[in-house]
């Protein structure tokens, strides 16, 4: 007897792109691991279980009062239980509100403020903090806790399952009780559904706020699509290969496209902090093939098994995103990995995602002036432009960092700098190859306007008739053969007497230098007659001083740094929730300004 998906009780429920794409795959491979959750507590669900547990609890949320179109607060942690909360929510045309957890307080009541929630569905820790700190109380009238409830108001999960047809969920049980025999797929998947419209509202993101409060970021079902069929050409999510992501947005995108997401045991609101034994241990057990982290995160796994010497023998391709990937850490990859496999830089913004990317064995090319082709793997689809050789030293050039060709579809240029709006799109902003610029982009994955952002949406949009290229806030610059590389963000260039000087284009001198663990240069002072102060996170017990000399020779030695003559040293750098990768330089500038009032100690 073939069990069947069973029929919703939402009439008419539209069902979104990603979740249809999800129960293809419960007919196709309904035994194959849809997500693995790794770490002490394992658990598994089949993409069999993840399509009938979508149903039930799309028919609990429906009871609870959740509707299409309703805006849901989703605070859970990563593992089948959200994978399962986000895909019904998305399968009932309802709206996931995904802010992360790691933002200060504060800037979360903002966010959730500024999305106009009607439904707070969260951890207890999640809903002591909803009372506490006010988050989401205006226009709050439904309240879910995902765990057992106490002093506040509102349903349980597990009680809105107990009260609908299917009684038993989430459909998930330990790695270690899994019987070896698996159901046959369903006959049907979302019986009585309908397609929602293209245009209809999707989820709400938010910017990472490194380098300002994070912006909601409405995200439209062909938003989504788009993002998954310019992952698809990346090459990454195969059908049925565990795909181990710390970052809860890609593992949804490994499910719809058929891989096994496997989600390592790491607190969202500290990703950087996870143990990288646990890590490694999660890609062993797992037979884990592809893993997509942020540089931080990934530094501090390849740490681990270099000092080890550990080979992470089942990984085929490593993606890297977030912020761009430092050669030194591109090495420590590679030295844990087997030969042949792939190491990915992939670039983009919250707004449009993704937009560049290149392999490691060109990026590594790129940076030494030598041909990429025949050093490595294949490149995906798409970014297989052959690139000559000749491009000379990076260094004396400052070309920064290498992220690669644009994706299929996706179109990249570089307009002249203005911190100011830019009302409509004219060829004459663009500048030459080689000059460096801001980065724009235009790709059926660009979102909506900010929520509730006006202000900030003319700074990021410009209109082009139908077309709308948005401005990443990144600088860099095109180079002959149409590669894209970063020089910094634009809100932290340096303003000097002599000019501007670009983050990634001086920090990248220093990434060789033994004991610096990494750099940020900072401007103090007011723009246009800022000093370059060159902040270090040293590595453990480095010698200062032989640090600072070797420091101040190398920049002596590159006529764009040659004025850099303030190094200071800082024990941890401030970052980002999201990706623990971007450095959020001004921060530091204020803590550089003060320690130079200061003087040495």
């Amino acid at each position: 007897m073939t069990p069947d998906i069973p029929a919703g009780t939402v009439p008419h429920e539209p069902v979104s792109e990603v979740v249809l794409r999800a129960e293809r795959w419960a007919r196709e491979q309904p035994g194959v691991i849809a997500c693995q959750v790794g770490g002490r507590a394992p658990e598994a669900i089949t993409y069999l279980e993840m399509a009938r547990s979508v149903e039930h609890t799309t028919a609990a949320l429906a009871r609870a009062g959740v509707r299409p179109g309703t805006r849901a607060v989703l605070l859970v942690y990563p593992g089948v239980e959200l994978g399962v909360l986000a895909l019904s929510l998305l399968r009932m045309g309802a709206v996931p509100v995904m802010v992360d957890p790691g933002l200060p307080w504060a800037a979360i009541r903002r966010c959730l403020d500024r999305a106009g929630a009607q439904a707070f569905i969260g951890v207890p820790l999640a809903q002591a903090a909803r009372l506490v700190l006010g988050w989401a109380r205006r226009g709050n009238r439904v309240s879910i806790t995902v765990g057992p409830r106490r002093l506040w108001p509102g349903q349980t999960l597990a009680g809105l399952r107990a009260a609908v047809s299917r009684p038993e969920a989430p459909a998930s049980v330990p790695t270690a009780s899994r019987a070896a025999a698996q159901p046959e797929a369903p006959a049907s998947a979302g019986v009585g559904a309908r397609r929602p419209s293209p245009d209809d509202l999707a989820l709400i993101a938010y910017t990472s706020g490194s380098t300002g409060p994070p912006k909601g970021v409405p995200l439209r079902h062909r938003h989504l699509a788009a993002q998954l069929d310019l992952l698809a050409t990346l090459d990454l999510f195969l059908p049925g290969t565990p795909m181990l992501s710390t970052f809860v947005p890609f593992a949804l995108g490994a499910a719809a496209l058929g891989a096994t997401a496997v989600l390592p045991d790491l607190d969202p609101r500290r990703p950087v902090r996870a143990d990288p034994a646990r890590l490694a241990a999660d890609i062993q057990r797992y037979g884990v093939a592809g893993v997509f982290a942020a540089p931080a995160l990934l530094d501090r796994l390849a740490r681990h098994c270099v000092a080890r010497g550990l080979i992470l023998s089942s990984v085929r391709d490593v993606a890297v995103s977030g912020a761009p990937l430092p050669l030194p850490t591109l090495r420590r990859v590679r030295a844990c990995l087997p030969a042949g496999a792939r190491v990915l830089s992939v670039y983009g913004a919250t707004e449009c995602l993704p937009v560049a990317a290149i392999t490691g064995r060109d990026l590594a090319a790129a940076h030494s002036g030598r041909a990429s082709a025949g050093l490595g793997a294949p490149a995906p689809a798409g970014l297989t432009r052959p690139v000559p050789a000749g491009l000379g030293p990076p260094e004396a050039q400052a070309r920064g960092t290498c992220l690669g060709l644009a994706l299929p579809g996706t179109r990249v240029r570089v307009i002249r700098v203005t911190d100011g709006p830019i009302d409509r799109w004219s060829d004459e902003l663009s500048v030459p190859a080689g000059t460096v610029g801001e980065i724009v982009v235009a790709s059926p994955a660009v979102s909506e306007p900010y929520l509730g952002d006006p202000a900030a949406t003319a700074l990021a949009r410009i209109h082009d008739g139908r077309r709308v290229w948005h401005r990443m806030g990144d600088l860099g610059h095109l180079d002959e053969h149409g590669r894209l590389w970063f020089a910094g963000r634009k809100s932290e260039r340096v303003s000097t007497a002599g000019g501007d000087l670009y983050t990634d284009h001086v920090e990248t001198l220093f990434a060789a230098v033994p004991g610096v663990r990494r750099t940020a240069l900072v401007g103090v002072g007011p723009p246009g007659a800022q000093r370059p102060v060159l902040v270090v996170e040293p590595e453990p017990r480095a010698d200062r001083d032989r640090v600072r000399s070797a420091i101040l020779a190398t920049a002596a030695r590159h006529p764009h740094a040659a004025d850099l003559r303030a190094v200071l040293f800082h024990p941890g750098f401030p970052v980002d929730a999201r990706h623990n990768s971007k450095i959020r330089r001004g921060v530091l500038a204020g803590w550089a300004a003060r320690r130079l009032r200061e003087g040495p100690r």
